[in-house]
């Protein structure tokens, strides 16, 4: 190839690469599920290089290793997703696409942490101050909608102001939920870019938009992706190793804690002590204790392989009913989905996928140890991991793309970060 061809390519990259970043503040505003297709795009330069089949998989599988925790980890990934596919012959619905759901996000979010990673020093550097901007750009807006309750959402076209607005407001969370784990990785890259302030600033910026969109997972996610990143600036392999242990734990375990949530006595003490208000502000909270309950006696009776697929959204329709405090009607004890991804996984893929999630989490730990990363970027990766860990455990599931794609976002920054340190 020539070296004028390599050029122009290359060029063209950073040309895409700037749009697309401009255009992430405003998917996550407008259309927060439409970060899967992003992420798909800002993937293609990687996808068009022939090193990037060379290099991310030749090393894999020329000479595969269990001793090399990234094969071992494409590995795990591999055997979730082929368990994924299996469960759809007893799921009630036989869906045995939902593996690409998986396997998608991550392949394309690997892409984009290859490319990241074989950036030359001005392309890192060119590349970081894209990212940091489009985040910082991306929390503003989200905290302006937030404050002025979905202005943008309600005026601009096409729909302009829906009939329900409650809707816009929730999407407007589920926006600050997809760049909330990039937020650390953002922060890491100010610390290099700009200085240490700017990067209180930009971690400050993620908190108002947390707190402003009045999403409690969201302000939880991001004040436990903080005090962990604090933690890893002090020690950051035994905070690295304390939140991975601790996410294995949590998803083996998950069930019979689960199982063991107080769930009516909670609510009789609620709505003898709580006033009527009160009662309304935290009934979504107290639902969920109902689902997880409820997730986790079902997840039992479905060991070892798990009842399938996707089978929370078919349970639905015949799962019992629950009278949750500040809530006019009964509501069904699941959703669609049993909003914790650990309980989920129990409940539709069983043992065999607990088995390939713990592996992954494992050897993705690992390769975060090998790699020695500097203080922000380890603190970054702590954050980030803490945050992704607590909206997974509250409100998230396993086929919602767009979750999985904010992780890999997430992952990309880190990689930039890391890319710039060692630049």
């Amino acid at each position: 190839m020539s070296a004028n061809w390599r050029d122009q390519r290359d060029k063209a990259s950073r040309r895409w690469f700037y749009a697309l970043f401009f255009l992430l503040p405003l998917t996550v505003v407008f259309g927060h599920r439409g970060l899967a297709p992003w992420l798909l795009l800002a993937s293609l330069p990687a996808f068009a290089r022939g090193a990037f089949w060379q290099s991310a998989f030749g090393k894999l599988f020329d000479n595969p290793s269990f001793g090399d925790p990234r094969f071992a980890c494409f590995v795990s990934l591999l055997f979730l997703c082929l368990w994924i596919f299996l469960s759809g012959f007893w799921s009630p619905k036989h869906h045995f696409d939902l593996l690409f759901y998986v396997l998608g996000p991550a392949l394309v979010g690997a892409s984009v942490i290859w490319f990241a990673l074989s950036l030359t020093r001005e392309w890192a550097w060119r590349m970081g101050e894209a990212f940091l901007w489009s985040l910082v750009a991306g929390m503003a807006i989200l905290s302006f909608e937030g404050v002025s309750e979905g202005f943008l959402r309600a005026t601009l076209p096409p729909g302009g102001a829906t009939d329900d607005r409650t809707r816009d407001i929730i999407a407007l969370g589920r926006g600050v939920t997809a760049l909330a784990p990039a937020l650390f990785p953002a922060a890491a890259i100010a610390v290099r870019q700009w200085s240490r302030k700017a990067a209180l600033f930009v971690l400050a910026m993620g908190v108002a938009a947390a707190v402003t969109n009045d999403v409690l997972a969201n302000v939880v996610a991001i004040g436990a992706g903080l005090a962990a990143a604090a933690l890893a600036l002090g020690a950051q392999r035994i905070t690295l190793k304390l939140a991975g242990w601790g996410a294995i734990a949590m998803l083996v375990l998950s069930p019979a804690i689960a199982a063991l949530i107080p769930v009516d006595a909670i609510f009789a003490i609620v709505e003898r002590n709580a006033s009527a208000e009160t009662v309304m502000t935290m009934s979504s909270s107290l639902h969920r204790l109902a689902i997880w309950k409820a997730s986790a006696a079902e997840a039992i009776s479905c060991l070892p392989f798990g009842c399938g697929a996707d089978y929370a959204r078919m349970w639905n329709a015949t799962a019992p009913m629950v009278m949750v405090p500040g809530e006019p009607a009964a509501l069904s004890v699941i959703p669609n989905h049993p909003h914790n991804v650990f309980l989920q996984i129990w409940l539709e893929l069983g043992v065999p996928g607990v088995v390939a999630v713990a592996a992954f989490i494992w050897y993705g730990l690992a390769a975060l140890l090998r790699a020695r990363l500097s203080k922000a970027v380890g603190a970054a990766a702590v954050g980030a991991f803490v945050a992704i860990l607590v909206s997974v455990m509250v409100e998230g599931s396993l086929w919602q793309v767009w979750r999985l794609a904010a992780m890999a976002l997430a992952a990309s920054g880190v990689a930039l970060a890391h890319m710039l340190e060692k630049r």
